[in-house]
């Protein structure tokens, strides 16, 4: 009985070769469908549905022709033993096919009707009985013989490519730093030498406002910008103090506005020494007796405090637990607000559960508007999230710079402070935040937009002085009233001074006289406004200065501009000593 017909089902698979026989015992029970082909030796494939072809070939005895089309005889890897018949017992199934069916032999268990073999072939075989490979498609070879490569398919090839695909894009993004650090590594240098310029070299330039001290009989008073907001500290030589000082009003002073955080045991020791001569009400001895004053933690903000130290510690950045959440929740309706630290605890709390908006627009809130807003944002108690937030800076700073959420607002945080503050542990601490994602879009208008006067600020000071130059001369592009907030008090503008100037000023002088009194620090431009609107400047403004002490968020501000004027008395160390101890 002659075995050459092959089946090719419609999922591909050829099966045989088998006899006529066999072929035909499956079309007449079904098991070979309208979509099956068949084909006869190096015949054509014909498919079961096309009827007149199976009535010539199949049912009848006309024999099928040699096709022009398909493959030559492959007379290389051929046998010699053509005749060679296949015995299988491996039984399989192809698209719902009992294979079985196939076998010419009599097996142990009865194949049911509808089976078909899937008789394999080695590669002998398939020389002789020239299949063609349509589609790709292969009978299977037994995993002992010889055979030929599988050829892949074609859809196989671009699964593969689509897998290789992903895998790239997933690791250009989770390597994305590295490769901007890698690819741009010129041009970051260059901007990153803009940023160190900000905190080393020319930052003094910079904040040519907060660079400005005032020496009075060995104490020198400066001013500080930190989280804290706007303060004026003071600095003096502790070995030359004796007890005597205590009397003067420049060292009273002094004492009430040293640093609590750079008061050591010498100068505590020295104090002290002079303690107990002096009266109950001195401003210095209710100064020491708040410095020595111990804060208890009531059990409600000591289990804040252990909830926040526990978030701060973990390595979650996002919270899912509903008790925790809600805990979380309470405590974001708690805190006020009110000062940087506050905001910026806020702002990661709202982070760890998940509403990364809102968190952003925390910061944004912040490096949104100008730097003398924000140093008005004076702490005017001992307020517990403000100390706390205070003391969790370092680990809220790596927290928030470590989200995988877009830290672009954050990062533009960190340049706000490193370029309009000054008190060293901040600018320590904003230097170790990495900024160069941030940098890097610069020029786009997605960063421009989460703090415009504050990115045109960072692209403008990274210009030559020139150029920077000609840039504020174009007040279309960077109005006045964003010059007088954000540039003038912190940059050099001495070859900008024209008669330009004077309406903004004017503008200033009578919406905000406490920020216009330090604008005319400068004395060019105090100069020429003198001469354009005959008005006589800092002494003058002695009343106002006096009234903007009542005023906690103007309080340090107008407070050094009357130490330069020299007007230290009773009264001003009294103030000063309520403000700072908060009673």
């Amino acid at each position: 009985m002659e075995k050459n017909w092959l089946i090719r089902t419609k999922s591909n698979h050829i099966l045989g070769p088998v006899s006529k026989e066999k072929v035909n015992e499956l079309y007449k029970n079904g098991s070979i469908k309208g979509d099956d082909e068949v084909c006869s030796g190096n015949g054509y494939w014909f498919f079961i549905r096309e009827d007149d072809l199976v009535a010539r070939y199949l049912i009848g005895n006309e024999v099928q022709g040699f096709n022009p089309i398909s493959e030559a005889k492959d007379v290389i890897t051929a046998s010699d033993n053509d005749s060679h018949e296949i015995h299988s017992n491996d039984i399989t199934m192809v698209g719902g096919i009992n294979l079985s069916a196939l076998s010419e032999k009599q097996e142990t268990k009865p194949p049911e009707d509808n089976g078909i073999v899937d008789v394999e072939l080695n590669a002998s075989e398939l020389a002789v009985t020239g299949v063609k490979k349509k589609n790709n498609s292969r009978p299977r070879v037994k995993a002992h013989s010889s055979a030929a490569a599988h050829p892949i398919r074609k859809q196989n090839y671009l699964k593969y490519i689509g897998i290789l695909g992903f895998l790239f894009l997933f690791l250009l993004i989770y390597f994305r730093k590295t490769i901007i650090k890698s690819v741009f590594q010129g041009e970051m240098t260059s901007i990153s030498l803009i940023g160190s310029a900000h905190a080393q070299e020319n930052l003094s330039e910079k904040k040519k406002l907060l660079d400005s001290s005032i020496s009075i009989d060995k104490v020198n008073f400066a001013i500080s910008t930190g989280l804290d907001g706007f303060k004026v500290v003071s600095s003096l030589n502790i070995e030359e103090l004796v007890c005597s000082d205590l009397n003067n009003h420049v060292y009273q002073l002094g004492i009430i506005l040293y640093p609590p955080e750079v008061v050591n045991e010498k100068f505590l020791i020295k104090l002290r020494d002079c303690f107990l001569n002096l009266p109950d009400q001195h401003p210095v001895k209710t100064w020491m007796k708040w410095m020595s004053q111990s804060h208890t933690l009531s059990k409600k903000h000591q289990d804040i405090q252990k909830t926040l130290t526990d978030l701060l510690n973990s390595q979650f950045n996002l919270i899912t637990d509903g008790k925790l959440k809600g805990q979380i929740i309470d405590i974001i309706f708690e805190i006020p607000e009110e000062t940087l630290p506050e905001k910026i605890l806020k702002s990661y709390l709202y982070l760890i559960i998940g509403n990364i908006s809102r968190s952003d627009n925390i910061l944004r809130s912040i490096i949104q508007v100008s730097p003398r807003e924000n140093w008005s944002k004076v702490k005017t108690s001992n307020h517990f999230y403000h100390e706390l937030a205070s003391e969790m800076m370092p680990q809220l700073f790596k927290r928030l710079s470590k989200h995988p959420a877009d830290r672009r607002s954050f990062e533009l945080l960190t340049l706000y402070f490193l370029n309009f503050y000054n008190e060293p542990s901040l600018i320590q601490l904003a230097g170790t935040i990495d900024t160069t994602e941030v940098r890097a879009s610069m020029r786009l208008a997605y960063t421009e937009k989460l703090a415009p006067s504050l990115v045109h600020y960072l692209r403008l000071t990274s210009l030559s002085n020139s150029a920077l130059l000609t840039a504020l001369r174009n007040f279309k592009e960077y109005p006045l009233q964003e010059q007088s907030y954000w540039f003038w008090p912190f940059i050099n503008i001495d070859p900008l001074i024209s008669e330009a100037m004077n309406p903004e000023l004017l503008r200033i002088e009578n919406e905000d006289q406490l920020w216009f009194i330090f604008l005319l620090d400068n004395e060019r431009l105090a100069d020429s406004f003198s001469k354009k609107h005959g008005k006589s400047f800092l002494p003058s403004r002695r009343p106002y200065l006096k009234s903007s002490l009542d005023r906690p968020s103007d309080f340090m501000m107008a407070l050094y501009k009357l130490i330069e004027l020299g007007d230290i008395n009773q009264e001003l160390i009294d103030k000063t000593n309520s403000f700072v101890t908060h009673e």
